[in-house]
């Protein structure tokens, strides 16, 4: 056992991702359990429902010893509601009235009833209670009262039951939790910290506040009433979007308030989070780390084994989600192949996480009639598959740290994105030293098809600029993006937190990478 007595010694607290959804988060959580076998993990997994993550897309180790999962939505409707202690009624009053008012102590007061939430039809006896009843009128009277009433009633139910769930799971017991995000897995940390007294480690990829501020800016369902029937322009943002906007910031707060330590991936997220609320004095950089060593083998065929007349093969590696923006990639695919007609185009990675959205991006590349030379090929191992690129590409609308850019660097690809989180650095360096290697791909705007497609084509036209972007990149990895460094910064800090390694998994050997 760790020396705070308790069975387990890191538990992750996990929203949306490992072991479920493949690469970004998931690929680090798992870099990280593999590359300590000495210590005992445990999961909790908060996910939409069973349906979108019902089979692991990881083979979790057995030191992986405590594996939860909680589903935020709940279509169960309850058989009865139980009659309400008062205590509990009067608290959650001000938790709601605290989250209206932007509070980062708003389970200051609340924490202590989550055994209570437990019990069968409380969550919804919660929702209709005159607490929350006189909560939300006073929040409409505040801020709403040129709004439709009754969609100010949905939005706040619609705010507070998938809350309400996750402050009534049950977490284990462990000497540390480790959240990969602030939100609902990041109030869960909140809560273990408040409830148990030990430390919450926070590692935040890409900001929270700000990825879900972007998705609620762009949802259809969230329905929105112009407080004027001027033609001038509103002078504040629209009120249900603002509101879920708020929310989703208040609960990154929350974290921040309760972390023990903070740490992001580089300078532009360390001053996000701070404007967010986050203690300066809690925050550290730990960039992502990628071992060079499980493509070394792509690396020599690439070198060594392609055919000098292989036809040019861009890559890209990811999710076929919005957030990726793959339809400007299919957009750009075909104004590369008007110039390069053998071009081809190869999208690995799966489509299940937002299939609609997958399906529109296929649907895009047939009507731009571009056949073979565009292909959904799901998910593949990036291992083998890298041996055969000649350019990786990512057209994401937000990142923070992408681990595929280093993957594909360990390989000697250059590398066309988005300027978006730490690409700048990854692709140009850092430092002086750093940025004198010299540059490892071409940076883009956003949603420029135009502009991903030109800078293809000048890669396409100079296979020895191709070469010296794809070496510097290398280089850049191996000397600032080890993975070896990444373990040793998370081991000593689970350490100075309490989990100090589990004796009897000491001699346990596992992978020292993990494939995505």
């Amino acid at each position: 056992m760790n020396g705070s007595g308790l069975d387990l010694d890191v538990c992750f607290l996990l929203e949306g991702t490992y072991p479920y959804v493949a690469g970004g988060v998931s690929s680090w959580v798992q870099q990280l359990i593999h590359g300590m076998p000495e210590q005992n993990f445990g999961y909790v997994h908060l996910g939409a429902s069973p349906e979108r993550h019902a089979t692991p897309v990881y083979d979790v180790p057995d030191h992986v010893v405590v594996r939860r999962e909680m589903w935020l939505e709940d279509r169960a409707p309850p058989r009865r509601r139980p009659r309400l202690d008062r205590a509990l009624a009067q608290a959650y009053g001000d938790l709601v009235d605290r989250l209206a008012n932007d509070r980062d102590d708003a389970l200051d007061g609340f924490v202590g009833h989550a055994q209570a939430l437990r019990t069968p039809g409380t969550l919804d006896a919660l929702l209709r209670s005159p607490e929350h009843w006189e909560a939300t009128e006073q929040d409409y009277r505040d801020r709403a009262v040129d709004q439709p009433f009754l969609d100010h009633v949905w939005t706040w139910r619609f705010l507070m039951a998938p809350l309400l769930r996750v402050l009534a799971t049950e977490l284990p017991d462990a000497a540390c939790y480790h959240t990969c995000c602030t939100g609902y897995a990041g109030v869960l940390g909140a809560r273990a910290a408040l409830e148990t007294g030990r430390p919450l480690l926070l590692t935040e990829h890409g900001i929270y506040a700000k990825e879900r501020r972007i998705e609620v800016h762009a949802a259809e369902w969230i329905k929105d009433t112009s407080s004027t029937d001027d033609v001038l322009p509103e002078t504040r943002p629209p009120h249900f979007r603002h509101t879920w906007d708020r929310h989703f910031r208040t609960l990154s707060r929350i974290c921040y308030r309760h972390a023990a330590r903070i740490y992001t991936l580089y300078e532009q997220n360390r001053l996000d989070q701070i404007r967010d609320g986050a203690a300066a004095e809690k925050l550290r950089i730990v960039p992502n780390g990628v071992s060079l060593e499980p493509f070394a083998e792509a690396a020599r065929r690439r070198a060594e084994e392609r055919p000098a007349d292989a036809p040019f093969t861009v890559g890209f590696a990811g999710r076929v989600t919005p957030i990726k923006d793959v339809r400007t990639l299919v957009t750009a695919a075909r104004l590369v192949v008007d110039q390069v007609p053998d071009a081809v185009f190869r999208i690995m990675g799966p489509t299940d996480e937002d299939p609609d959205y997958a399906r529109q991006c296929q649907e895009l590349a047939q009507a731009l009639g571009l056949g073979e030379r565009l292909r959904f090929e799901g998910r593949r191992d990036l291992r083998v598959e890298f041996a055969d690129l000649d350019v990786l590409v990512l057209t994401s609308i937000s990142e923070a740290q992408p681990l595929v850019i280093l993957e594909a660097g360990a390989v000697g690809i250059p590398v066309v994105t988005t300027d978006v989180g730490s690409c700048e650095e990854l692709l140009h360096g850092r430092t002086p030293d750093d940025r004198a290697l010299g540059s490892g791909g071409v940076l883009t705007p956003i949603a420029s098809p135009g502009a991903t497609a030109r800078a293809l084509l000048d890669l396409h036209a100079d296979p020895a600029l191709r070469a010296r972007m794809g070496a510097a990149l290398r280089e850049r990895a191996l000397r600032h993006y080890g993975m070896q460094a990444m373990l040793d910064t998370y081991r000593t800090t689970y350490q100075q937190l309490g989990a100090a390694p589990t004796a009897r998994m000491e001699a346990r050997r596992w992978p020292a990478s993990a494939s995505n």
